[in-house]
Formats: C-alpha cells, structure tokens, sequence
C-alpha cells in the first residue's frame, strides 16, 4: 500500500502538465484597402502595421490539456480578398463538454499587417494592441483591455469592462464603454467618449472633447478646444482648457484651473474654479459651496441654499440665492445680490455699483473706490457700509423698526421721523451719485473716511 502512494504521488501532476506550442503563417495581400478581423475567442492580440504587402501571424500557446485541444488544435485562421477587401477569421468549435476547466499560461496572436489600410478588428474577452495603421481603427471588444497607439486617421472604441488607452491619433476618437479606465491622449481631432461607471484621464486634444459619463471621475488638461460634459454623479478635475466648458452634472465636485468661459448646471455640485479668462461665468446649482478665484469675465450664479466665495473678479457679478452665504474679496465690477435668508460681506469692493435684495441675513460692504449707485431693500438685516471714498450724489434712507447711522450732512434735506421709522432724503456735494437704502427690522450703519 505504501508503494501504491508513492506511484500515485509521482503520476498525478505529470497528467496536470501544461502543453505548449507555436504556429506561424502567411497570407499575400498585395493593395489590400480594409481588413476585417473577427476572433471568437478571448486572447491577447497584437497588431502592428508595418511597409508590406503581406498579413503574418505568430500564434503562441500554453495551457491544460482541455485548453490545448479546444484552442491551440483548433487554431486555423481562414483568410480571404475580394477587391481589395481582406477578411481574416479565426474561428473555435462549440464546446462539446458542458464542464470546461481551462487553464491558460501563455494565449498569445501576434499579427504584423500593412499598414496603409482600414483596420477593422471584432473579438471579446481579449487583450488587445493595435499600433502603426496609418489610416482609420475600429475596435469592438467586451470585457477586455483595448490598447491603439500612431493611428493616422479616426478611430472607434467600442469595448464593455475593459481598460481603454490611445494615443497618438491623427484623427477623432470615439470610444463607448461601461465601467472602464479610459486614457487619452495626442488627438488631432475631437474627442467623443460614452462611458459610463468610469475613470478618465484625457490630455492634448485639439478638437471637441464631448463627455456621456453617469457616476466617476474625469480628469482633463492641455486640452485646445471646447470641453461638453453630461452626466451624473461624476467628479471633474481640469487644468489648462483652452476653450470654453460645458457641464451638466447633478453630483459631484469640479475644480477647474485655467479656462475660457465657464457654463456649469450641477445641482449639488461643489465648485472651484480660478484662473478663467473667457467674457463669462455662468453656473446653476443648488446646495453646493462655489469659489471662483482670478475671473476676467462676467460671473452670472442662480441657484439656492449656496455657500458662494469669491475673490479678484475683474467684472461684474450678478448672483441669485436662497438661504445661503456670499463672501467676496476684491471685486472690480458691478456686484447684484438678489435672495433671502443671505449672510452678505464684501471687502476690498472696488466697483461703483452694488444692488441687493435680501431677507434675513447680514450685509457688510467695505467699499474702496467711490460708490456711483448703491441700491439696497432688505428685511430683518443688519446693513454696514465701510467707505473709503466720500460719495457724492443723491440719498434716501428708509428705515423702519431698526436705527439709523449715517455720517451725512444732507442739501435740501426732507426728515420723515415717526415712531417705528425714519426717512431721510437729500444730497451730498455736487456729484451725481444715488443711494437707496430701504431697511425694516434692521439696523443700518454708514462709515466713511
């Protein structure tokens, strides 16, 4: 019994052994103008374009005996041309045994074809590397890795589960996946990515660069041209956008750093974006925190329950928010606030114009420059005007059920002075500036220097 044991020891791993082998060929394809490639079976393919007229196939294997015999036996690739049309088929028998146990080391195609053709490749379950085809790509996967590089003309994506990675196309992408890590990068030529689930990393294209992404991350830069995205739940990231940005999005966080025009709609969306030289900034949002940082352009923001901060806008700021926060340093242009339930401070203000409405929340302005027109309705606020600069014009202070504080001498003054209110109308100097303040349960305070 004991030898028995040692023979069984010995003989069952030899029957486990992996087998081996390789296959080689070649087919003449003189002015061939497309190929089509169709693999029925999961493997790793390589595909090189290269100055021949010949299609050559390495095919390298080693697996269990079961793999062996269904995939290596098997492998016979049929190769036809019909007016410069090339087809290459490689195609596996059915499974006649319903338990499959494959084990599979090494299931390698390695193709080298020429390399001034349409390349059409249609496989699953595979690896795939295609590289050098000076004209136009089309690749159709599932569920496995796509790899193109040095394409000369456009290229079209379509693989489901897998990794997808490109560069350097003289052409436009368009690439449609599911739950994938898509990488990007030196297209001449606009960039079209569906791709829900997923991870991006896209830099250097010149053309368009048009997003579909429901849930994931994208992170863009050195882009020349416009960036259009829709989707849910996804994070941006961009940097170096040479070209106006489009998103729609309802969750998620987008950073932005160095753009033209801006145009967000991202409902609990957080929101920072600095350096943006475009004319304009336009963003709807509700519940989110926005901070905009070193704008040139007009800043347009609607929405509600906002924390907004803003800091060196060169031009005008018109914002609409309910129940929320407006903080902002050195602001060049007009400033309109319209909302309720806002707390409001603006320091270093160095435009002329400020208009706000607001219910319930305080407003502080720290005014450096002269005021031209200042033009303020609030209830249930406490309203601070630090100025720097003496205004001259035209005022009319309206307070009710609040105090009054202001350090004007007024020309041909009128005094309405009841129990709960006090109206005050008039002028300082010879300017043409106006003033309006109309304040109820509120105290109102102007210092000037």
């Amino acid at each position: 019994m004991k030898y028995l044991s040692i023979i069984l020891f010995i003989l069952l791993p030899t029957s486990l052994l992996a087998q081996s082998g390789d296959k080689e060929g070649s087919y003449s394809a003189p002015n061939l103008d497309q190929l089509m490639i169709r693999i029925d079976a999961g493997m790793t393919i390589n595909v090189t374009g290269s100055d021949t007229d010949e299609i050559t196939y390495t095919y390298e294997f080693e697996g269990n005996d079961q793999a062996y015999n269904h995939l290596f036996v098997n492998f016979d690739p049929k190769f036809s041309a019909n007016s410069g049309n090339g087809y290459l088929n490689i195609e596996f028998p059915e499974h006649k045994k319903k338990n499959v146990n494959y084990r599979i080391k090494k299931n390698i195609l390695t193709l080298n074809i020429p390399s001034d053709l349409e390349l059409e490749l249609i496989t699953r379950y595979s690896k795939i590397d295609v590289s050098n085809i000076e004209r136009t790509a089309r690749i159709e996967n599932r569920s496995g890795s796509v790899k193109l590089n040095d394409i000369g003309q456009s290229v079209t994506v379509y693989n489901e589960y897998g990794n997808i990675d490109i560069s350097s196309v003289n052409g436009d992408v368009e690439v449609t996946s599911r739950s994938a890590t898509v990488d990007v990068k030196n297209i001449t030529g606009n960039l079209r990515v569906n791709s829900n689930y997923s991870k991006m990393n896209l830099s250097k294209i010149t053309g368009i660069l048009e997003i579909e992404n429901k849930s994931g991350t994208v992170n863009a830069f050195d882009l020349d041209s416009d960036f259009i995205a829709n989707g849910d739940y996804t994070n941006y990231e961009l940097t170096n956008i040479r070209g106006d940005i489009k998103i729609d999005n309802k969750n998620g966080t987008i950073d932005i750093d160095n753009a033209e025009n801006v145009f967000i709609s991202g409902d609990y969306s957080n929101v920072k974006a600095s350096n943006l030289k475009g004319q304009s900034v336009e963003i709807q949002s509700k519940s989110a925190k926005l901070e905009l940082s070193d704008v040139l352009g007009k800043v347009n923001v609607n929405g509600g329950y906002l924390n907004i901060d803003l800091e060196n806008i060169a031009n005008d700021i018109l914002i609409s928010n309910r129940s929320g926060k407006v903080t902002a340093r050195n602001l060049s242009g007009s400033c309109a606030i319209n909302g309720d339930y806002n707390k409001i401070k603006l320091d270093d203000f160095k435009g002329s114009e400020i208009q706000m409405e607001n219910r319930s929340g305080d407003i502080e302005v720290n005014a450096v420059n002269e005021l031209e027109f200042v033009n303020i309705e609030s209830s249930y606020t406490n309203i601070k005007l630090n100025l720097s600069s003496p205004f001259t014009g035209s005022v009319k202070f309206s307070v009710t059920y609040g105090k009054l504080d202001q350090p004007y001498t007024l020309n041909n003054a009128t005094l309405v002075d009841e129990r709960n209110s006090t109206e005050v109308e008039g002028s300082v100097g010879t300017g043409n500036g106006r003033m309006f303040i109309v304040s109820r349960n509120g105290n109102v305070t102007i210092k000037q220097k």
